[in-house]
C-alpha cells in the first residue's frame, strides 16, 4: 500500500484534457453566437439616436417656420398654428384649354395690359379731335358791388342852392350785376404737337399689346410646365404607392422568417427602412402635386375657398 504510485495514468489525463477543450469550445461558440445579436442591438441604438436627433431638428425648423408665418400675418410669433396630421392628393382635372380661357379672362396682368391698350386708343382719339378748330359759346355772370358816388365839382349855385347834375349811365349801373355773353375761337396752329401726341399714343398702344402678348405666351409656357410637373408627380405617387404595398408585404414575410430564425435582424431593418423611404417619397410627390395645383389656381386667379 505504501509503495503504490498515486499519479494519474496517461489515458485519464488525456481524457481530462479533451473534456476541458470541449467545454472551452462550447463557451467560445456561445460567445460567437451572442456577438452578432449584441452588435445588431448596438446598431439599432445608434440609428435610433440619429433618428431622434433628426426629429428634434425637424421640430425646431417647424417652430421657426410657424414664427415666420405668424409675422407675415402680423401676429405674435408664438401664436399657435393648427396643422393637419397628414395630407392627401388634391383632386384636380387639368384641362389646358379651359384653364387658358379662364386665365385670359381673369388674370390681372392680362387685364391690366388690355385696359392700358384701350386707354391709349381713347387718348389717341381725344388728341385727334383736339387738333380740330374749336368754337366756344358761353355766358359770364359778374357780381358788381355798389360804390359811393364821387362828389361833383364845379356845380352852379342858384339862389344859395347847388345844382345837382343829372345821374350818369355809370351811376345807374352802380351795384347791379351783369351778364356778359362770350364767344371764343381756337385754331390749331401748332399741328406738329398734335401729330407727335398721336404717334406717342400709337406707340404706347403697341407696347401694351406687345406686353399683353408676352404675358400670354409666358402663361402658356408656365401652364405646360405645370402640366409636366403635375403629370410627373402623379406618376411618382402611383409608383411609390405600389412600392410601399410591395415593401409592406415583404416586411411581413421577413418578420415571419426572422421569427423562425431564417433571416437576420439587419435584413428586417433594411426592409423597414425601404418602406419608410417609399412613404416619405410618396408624401414629397403629393406635396409637389398639390403645390402645382395651387400654382395653377393662382395663374387662373380662381382659388377655391374650401381648399
Amino acid at each position: 500500500m505504501g509503495g503504490m504510485n498515486m499519479s494519474p495514468s496517461p489515458q485519464a489525463a488525456a481524457t481530462g484534457n479533451a473534456s476541458g477543450m470541449g467545454n472551452m469550445g462550447n463557451t467560445m461558440s456561445g460567445m460567437n453566437a451572442a456577438s452578432p445579436g449584441m452588435s445588431e442591438v448596438l446598431r439599432i441604438q445608434l440609428e435610433t439616436a440619429e433618428a431622434e436627433s433628426t426629429l428634434e431638428s425637424i421640430l425646431s425648423e417647424t417652430t421657426a417656420g410657424k414664427a415666420r408665418f405668424n409675422t407675415l400675418l402680423n401676429r405674435p410669433p408664438e401664436t399657435e398654428i393648427i396643422l393637419p396630421e397628414g395630407f392627401s392628393q388634391i383632386p384636380f382635372l387639368l384641362d389646358t384649354a379651359a384653364i387658358m380661357r379662364t386665365a385670359v379672362v381673369q388674370n390681372p396682368m392680362l387685364g391690366m395690359f388690355a385696359e392700358e391698350a384701350l386707354a391709349y386708343t381713347a387718348k389717341a382719339e381725344m388728341d385727334r379731335k383736339m387738333g380740330y378748330p374749336m368754337f366756344g359759346i358761353g355766358l359770364q355772370y359778374m357780381l358788381i358791388n355798389k360804390t359811393a358816388a364821387a362828389p361833383q365839382e364845379g356845380g352852379m349855385e342858384m339862389g344859395g342852392m347847388s345844382a345837382v347834375p343829372a345821374a350818369t349811365s355809370m351811376d345807374k349801373m352802380n351795384g347791379k350785376d351783369m351778364f356778359m355773353p362770350m364767344l371764343s375761337v381756337t385754331l390749331p396752329i401748332y399741328r406738329n404737337k398734335h401729330k407727335a401726341a398721336l404717334r406717342e399714343n400709337k406707340l404706347l398702344r403697341r407696347a401694351s399689346e406687345a406686353q399683353y402678348a408676352d404675358a400670354l405666351n409666358r402663361l402658356q409656357a408656365e401652364l405646360y410646365q405645370f402640366k409636366h410637373q403635375s403629370d410627373d408627380a402623379a406618376r411618382k405617387i402611383m409608383l411609390y404607392r405600389k412600392q410601399s404595398a410591395l415593401a409592406l408585404t415583404t416586411r411581413d414575410l421577413a418578420l415571419r422568417e426572422f421569427a423562425s430564425g431564417r433571416l437576420a435582424l439587419s435584413d428586417v431593418i433594411q426592409i423597414q427602412r425601404q418602406l419608410l423611404d417609399y412613404k416619405l417619397k410618396e408624401s414629397d410627390a403629393t406635396s409637389v402635386y398639390n403645390t402645382v395645383v395651387a400654382s395653377i389656381w393662382k395663374m387662373m386667379s380662381n382659388i377655391p375657398v374650401n381648399n
